[in-house]
């Protein structure tokens, strides 16, 4: 890849003009997925020196800073006392930890990689982005937006609730990308389930989650036959590392795992 200029921010503002002055510039986050697309790009702007990696905690949130590094998000105890240590558990899947002390949470969610262990293992929460300009939406919100948003993402806002999380990715070997991926979790008695690397973005199953919290009592059959909603409502497709009849099968299995073990 070719870039002209390598541009460290002196504030969030000084970031976000830069970023403005050409279609060509790109926030430099930790770097990882830039340098393998190989895109070219006019500048590269730093953030690393704007206090964005940090993490902090208020009465009802744990804020993640932007810049906080995956490595570092998945060793944190605010991190991983919420809901059952299932949020740092699917972080401390990607890949090796040479690479997770240079990847930033913050990046992983504004790529909208289909493969994201990160968005799968947040998506199932209420989890709210804050972004400069002043603007804030959902995850959820955020992965529907429709083209690139014009904005600097500056932090993750994880609401603190009582609950349960599962999450599974399955692959090949330890350093493989996701043939597919599952969160589940159950928050103030109400179920989410998501799916992803199938081979898509994640996406909430809201169809086998309207079906499985509307009931009063839920037996085993029940967390199947959710799970097989979830493996009909979402699309699946065939690419090299795996077939969509796989990732069909596996998500039958892994749902009604998943809602099976929050349940306990």
């Amino acid at each position: 890849m070719k870039v002209n200029e390598y541009y460290r921010a002196s504030s969030i503002e000084d970031a976000y003009l830069k970023l403005q002055e050409n279609p060509k510039n790109v926030i430099l986050a930790g770097g990882l997925w830039i340098k393998k697309i190989g895109q070219d790009c006019n500048a590269l702007v730093d953030l690393s020196t704007l206090g964005l990696n940090k993490i902090s905690e208020t009465k009802d949130e744990v804020i993640v800073g932007s810049m906080v590094t995956q490595r570092d998000f998945e060793n944190s105890p605010l991190i991983r006392s919420l809901f059952n240590d299932s949020i740092a558990f699917a972080v401390r899947e990607v890949m090796g930890v040479n690479f997770r002390n240079i990847a930033t949470v913050g990046g992983s969610i504004m790529g909208r990689y289909p493969f994201s262990d990160v968005i799968c293992g947040l998506l199932p929460y209420h989890v709210t982005l804050e972004f400069y300009p002043k603007q804030t939406m959902s995850l959820e919100e955020y992965l529907e937006y429709k083209g690139k948003l014009n904005a600097i993402l500056v932090s993750i806002h994880i609401k603190k609730e009582k609950g349960r999380g599962f999450f599974k990715k399955v692959k090949i070997t330890a350093l493989d990308f996701p043939i597919v991926n599952f969160a589940v979790s159950k928050v103030n008695g109400k179920y989410s389930i998501v799916v992803g690397a199938r081979p898509m973005v994640a996406a909430l199953a809201k169809k086998a989650m309207e079906y499985i919290n509307s009931l009063s009592k839920i037996s085993e059959l029940d967390y199947k036959k959710a799970a097989e909603i979830a493996a009909e409502e979402l699309s699946y497709l065939d690419n090299k590392d795996s077939s969509k009849e796989y990732r069909i099968d596996l998500t039958k299995v892994y749902v009604a795992r998943g809602l099976k073990e929050v349940s306990k």
